[in-house]
């Protein structure tokens, strides 16, 4: 037997889920295998449960071992290693996930197995991405898109380059945009789900990065179904709880709260520690912009006690900004300031060049608040030029305004502290989707009253107590329509697709069954004795159709009596040795008679099915067989019967010429 050697890194959900209702304890070892593998994210336990009894029956069974290629025997134990290995990470069991993939590594070393390296290599840099170890997480994805390339495996050439890009993102905006923006695909159209999942959270990471945020949700929106389609739950999670950071930052806090809900959902029935904790971090910051902080603030330490054992982990940094952003609302500024600063020196250690603004703009606001105002003016001044040279416009805008207050809080003249607040105004307004949040408003009408210009004050002030009744803005409104509309455009095509691949997939089966039929034709064709033509049709039958053999009956000379011919079961089955083909009570009878089908329905739950076998002449004989409880009987499975009963009865009727 052989081993399965190359599996889709992501096989379809629906595509395993169906493959393993199909499993049975003896099924062979390339479907258990396929079923663990594909199971590792839907259902961690069932892969691990799965992955781990396979890897004892290798162990346990030494002959059937010994027959099997060693290479594939190889690819096969590495896989569950990484199956196991993957279980691991995603219950942050780092150390143990650090085993299996070690023990994978030497499986895959000792035969040469290119793919398998390139799924070790990125489930390596998960690792260390879990660990906040970010250059060795980089090497390891570049590691595994060099393995890839070796494989010349498309599909994971594309995935995780994908993976490579956004992981760059996060070191270098404006070189990562650069080097990779236009090697990957502009569009997902033509892409598998596997591969639409990645590309599209790349760019949604791209563009939200740029502060292009209703462009950005459009992709997280892309990202998440194809995830969920691929099987992919630890990104469909991350996905989620990134949408609705999205839509935070452009004041949609309805829809952030449901995105949000949907991650958490999804992180609860997992119980993937990271995964809460993602969901944990970005819902705190939610309710933080909703003004419920006391929530906000028990949400993120629950978030850091869950990732403890982590703390270089990048959740725990989001949380401490969040956190220090919240105590900054709650006015504890010496608290504030402080978890800042360990967020800065966590930044300096994981190269998280994204988070270097948010370092210093809650560094801004805790020391103006504070009152050490030349240093705070020292520190917003800096991350302005570092939030300009990322892109990172709202963040801008809130350095703009941090500046117009500390400029204020020094007695500034009005028109130096309208001078900030106006740059301010003027990138959220060029912002799509993004509405300026009332306290910079408020901000203005303050600055313009002082500035001798009442009527523009009054009219700032109306705009800020509209914002502050708005759940959301006429901009985030639109942006969620357009998200909508991009949303049934594509169901709208996936139908369409569905329903060619649903037309493509009937004619590929019905040629594969014609293929097969020709090949069973034959095999009952060589068969010389009718014993062994009734062992060959039940092999048949059984391979194409799942269904028993029981008996064979062909009527006697004077055409009045069927008599049971060959058989696996005898009387005791209710099987009579012959049937009077006028027997008004008997369907093997009436079958034979008017030549169409009958079932019994029998006491275990199966079903009882009497067939015409129709040969050349008019004298049809009957085939008795069995159906399984639930098993599926239409128009294809009728019509495969139909041409095996006819090759059965010119084989038995030339058997019994040859006699």
């Amino acid at each position: 037997m052989a081993c399965a050697n190359e599996l889709v890194l992501f096989p379809l959900e629906r595509e395993v889920l169906a493959a393993s209702q199909l499993l049975t304890e003896r099924s062979d070892w390339n479907s258990r295998l396929y079923v663990a593998w594909g199971l590792r994210q839907l259902n961690s336990p069932g892969a691990l449960a799965l992955a781990t009894a396979l890897q004892q029956e290798l162990e346990r069974e030494v002959e059937q071992v010994a027959f099997v290629d060693p290479a594939a025997l190889a690819s096969m134990r590495g896989r569950l290693h990484l199956v196991r290995g993957e279980v691991a990470m995603l219950m942050m069991r780092l150390d143990e996930a650090q085993q299996s993939l070690a023990s994978a590594r030497s499986e895959f070393e000792a035969h040469p197995n290119p793919t398998g390296q390139a799924d070790l290599s990125w489930l390596q840099s998960c690792v260390h991405f879990d660990r906040g170890e970010v250059d060795a997480q980089r090497d390891a994805m570049q590691s595994a898109v060099d393995w890839a390339d070796q494989a010349l495996d498309a599909e994971r050439q594309l995935f995780y380059r994908a993976a490579l890009a956004r992981s760059d993102l996060f070191r270098d905006f404006e070189l990562a945009s650069a080097t990779w923006s236009e090697q990957l695909p502009q569009s997902a159209e033509g892409l598998t789900a596997q591969s639409t999942a990645a590309v599209a959270d790349y760019r949604a990471l791209e563009n939200g990065l740029a502060s292009n945020y209703v462009e950005a949700a459009r992709w997280l929106d892309l990202s998440f179904e194809a995830s969920l389609e691929s099987g992919q739950t630890r990104r469909a999670i991350n996905v989620a709880s990134n949408q609705g950071y999205t839509y935070t930052n452009i004041s949609d806090f309805e829809a952030a709260l449901a995105w949000l809900k949907k991650g958490l959902a999804l992180a609860r029935k997992v119980r993937w520690p990271g995964a809460i904790g993602l969901c944990l971090a970005q819902t705190g910051e939610a309710l933080r912009r909703v003004g419920q902080t006391e929530s906000a603030r028990d949400l993120l330490r629950e978030c850091l006690q869950t990732l403890s054992q982590h703390p270089q982990n990048r959740t725990v940094m989001m949380a401490l900004n969040y956190l220090g952003q919240t105590e900054l609302d709650e006015g504890h500024y010496d608290v504030a300031l402080k978890h800042f600063e360990q967020l800065g020196e966590r930044e300096r250690q994981s190269h998280a060049s994204d988070m270097l603004s948010d370092v210093v703009l809650g560094r801004a606001r805790a020391l103006m608040h504070l009152n050490r105002l030349d240093e705070a003016r020292m520190v917003a001044l800096d991350a302005a030029k570092v939030a300009a040279s990322q892109q990172q416009k709202v963040t801008l805008v809130e350095l703009r305004q941090v500046l117009a207050e500390i400029e204020r809080r020094s007695g500034a003249a009005p028109e130096v502290v309208l001078n900030w607040l106006n740059l301010a105004l003027e990138q959220a307004q060029a912002l799509e989707g993004f509405q300026a949040p009332a306290s910079l408003l408020d901000a203005a009408a303050e600055a313009l009253s002082h500035a001798d210009r009442p009527q523009e004050a009054y009219a700032m002030a109306r705009r800020a107590a509209v914002a502050r009744q708005a759940s959301w803005s006429t901009a985030s409104k639109h942006g969620r329509q357009q998200v909508e509309m991009a949303r049934n455009e594509r169901q709208h095509a996936r139908a369409l697709a569905h329903a060619k691949e649903t037309r493509l997939n009937k004619l590929q089966g019905a040629h594969e069954d014609l293929q097969q039929l020709v090949v069973l034709s034959r095999e009952l064709w060589r068969q010389r004795s009718p014993g062994m033509i009734f062992n060959a049709l039940g092999r048949a039958l059984r391979s194409v159709l799942g269904i028993e053999l029981l008996a064979v009956y062909r009527r006697d000379p004077s055409d009045q009596t069927l008599l049971l011919g060959e058989s696996s079961k005898g009387e005791h089955e209710g099987l009579g040795l012959s049937i009077a083909l006028n027997d008004p009570h008997s369907p093997c009878a009436a079958c034979s008679r008017d030549w169409g089908e009958r079932q019994l329905p029998l006491a275990s739950g199966a079903t009882r099915l009497f067939a015409p076998m129709v040969g050349d002449d008019d004298s049809p004989g009957v085939l008795v067989l069995e159906l399984p409880a639930g098993q599926v009987w239409a128009t294809r499975e009728q019509g495969l019967l139909r041409h095996l009963s006819t090759d059965a009865a010119l084989a038995f009727k030339r058997a019994a010429a040859g006699a």
